[in-house]
């Protein structure tokens, strides 16, 4: 089949977009994934989108233009996953409020998928919140959002984001806000149990009461985290409900020059 240099720059506009999506969207941008299969899950979407969008009449003329289309379309996709990832960020900082109360904040290694030093309760908030994800078919939505962002912001146009710092500005307050909310009954009981280990301590001096809650909040930890997975689950899917909210809001304030 004939493919002429026209549909193939309006494949790689759409593939910029794509990749730009996934450099930074939650899940998607996880090192653990091999590279090879985001990019040919791309090309695939890629592939699709190029038969169903509305392609509009390109004129690009030299590889300067087609060099700066390209990196527009890829600050799209960027700017609507790094909006998701935000909101991504706070379960994480749960995770690690949990392990900084039930004191597994020593037991931090090395994870190569993020590429920094990650905790326990952080990883096993971050692989339940992938979990809940395709469970819900919430994965559907990313790509849902991003067929509806080429209806709204058509290729190779000039967009501006009106109001995209103050919606930034606005999530990124909100991520410990976020963590305070889904911590919170692990964070509270934990707190009880160190304010009855301090009076333990001062009644019965001869205990170790370091020793003794070293041994005791980890088990109760685990134990809370397990009976609030069902109130876990429904904010977990409240948070995945806001994170495509906020990326239509991210469309509906785009204006196309």
């Amino acid at each position: 089949m004939f493919v002429s240099p026209a549909q193939l720059l309006v494949f790689f506009l759409i593939l910029a977009r794509i990749i730009g999506l996934f450099t930074t969207a939650p899940i998607l941008s996880d090192r653990a994934i091999p590279q090879m299969f985001k990019l040919s899950l791309a090309i695939w979407i890629t592939i699709i989108f190029s038969f169903v969008i509305h392609v509009p009449v390109l004129s690009l003329s030299n590889n300067l233009q087609i060099g700066l289309a390209l990196i527009g379309e890829f600050f799209i996709g960027f700017t609507m996953g790094f909006i998701t990832r935000i909101i991504f960020v706070g379960v994480q900082m749960a995770g690690s409020l949990m392990d900084m109360q039930m004191g597994l904040s020593a037991a931090a290694s090395f994870d190569p998928s993020s590429g920094g030093q990650t905790t326990i309760m952080e990883r096993l908030m971050f692989y339940f919140t992938i979990a809940l994800i395709f469970i819900f078919n919430a994965h559907h939505l990313f790509f849902v959002a991003i067929f509806e962002s080429f209806k709204v912001i058509p290729l190779v146009k000039v967009v501006e984001f009106q109001g995209l710092y103050s919606q930034l500005g606005l999530l990124s307050s909100k991520i410990f806000l976020t963590a305070l909310s889904l911590s919170m009954p692990l964070l509270v009981i934990i707190f009880i149990l160190d304010f009855s280990l301090g009076l333990l301590a001062r009644l019965a001096p001869q205990v170790n009461v370091f020793n003794l809650g070293f041994q005791i909040k980890p088990m109760l930890g685990l134990w809370i985290f397990v009976f609030t997975l069902p109130m876990l689950s429904s904010e977990v899917n409240s948070l995945v409900s806001d994170m495509m909210n906020e990326v239509y809001k991210l469309l509906a304030s785009a204006k196309v020059l």
